[in-house]
């Protein structure tokens, strides 16, 4: 008896899922079709039943882990004001690595130097989960009132991203925590900066 269409989606479903996470965790050269299904539960050959390549695959994983990771934030900011949501999505960037949830880990902090190297697909699920973050970011600098308001959001991300991925290559736990702390150090006092500067009234 022929898998029924929810079925199917369900399978698909928990295949991007679990490529999502293994594709973070492991990196993506060292992470093949087979990988995926196995961790996934299933048989290799059912892998072209639902995607027409690995690229595919790891493009909606992209979109998989960006959509969990700001929906996280969303969660952890609401309610708040704008200067301690910006606090906490910054502090919950730079830590994501030392959480114990792979869903919540950034494609472009862990996968950035595969990802440039990846195709148009992929790359294009990359810029957007890069904007949506710096979106999310931008709308704490403009309730701060601070001028270039999307532009010190570019610049935080920017920040955030970089930090994280140097703190992978960290010698020893010293070293990460030192950077990551000199990143969030620096988003500090940066916005002291700016938010001397305000925005221009309407």
């Amino acid at each position: 008896m022929r898998k029924s269409r929810i079925e199917t989606a369900e399978t698909r479903k928990r295949i991007v899922a679990t490529a999502s996470r293994v594709f973070i965790t492991r990196g993506l050269g060292a992470t093949g079709i087979a990988d995926v299904m196995v961790a996934a539960g299933l048989t290799q050959g059912g892998f072209f039943r639902h995607f027409r390549s690995k690229g595919q695959l790891v493009a909606e994983a992209n979109v998989a882990a960006f959509g969990q990771l700001m929906e996280m934030f969303e969660r952890a900011i609401v309610g708040k004001p704008p200067r301690e949501a910006l606090d906490t999505i910054v502090s919950l960037y730079l830590h994501q690595l030392q959480g114990k949830d792979p869903a919540y880990l950034c494609p472009l902090a862990n996968l950035g130097s595969e990802l440039r190297h990846a195709d148009e697909q992929v790359k294009a699920t990359t810029v957007d989960g890069y904007e949506r973050l710096v979106r999310l970011v931008a709308q704490q600098t403009q309730q701060l009132g601070i001028a270039g308001h999307a532009d010190v959001a570019n610049a935080i991300v920017s920040t955030l991203v970089g930090a994280v991925t140097l703190s992978r290559l960290a010698p020893d736990p010293g070293t990460e925590e030192t950077i990551l702390l000199n990143a969030q150090k620096r988003r500090s006092r940066s916005i002291a900066v700016f938010a001397t500067s305000k925005c221009p009234s309407t």
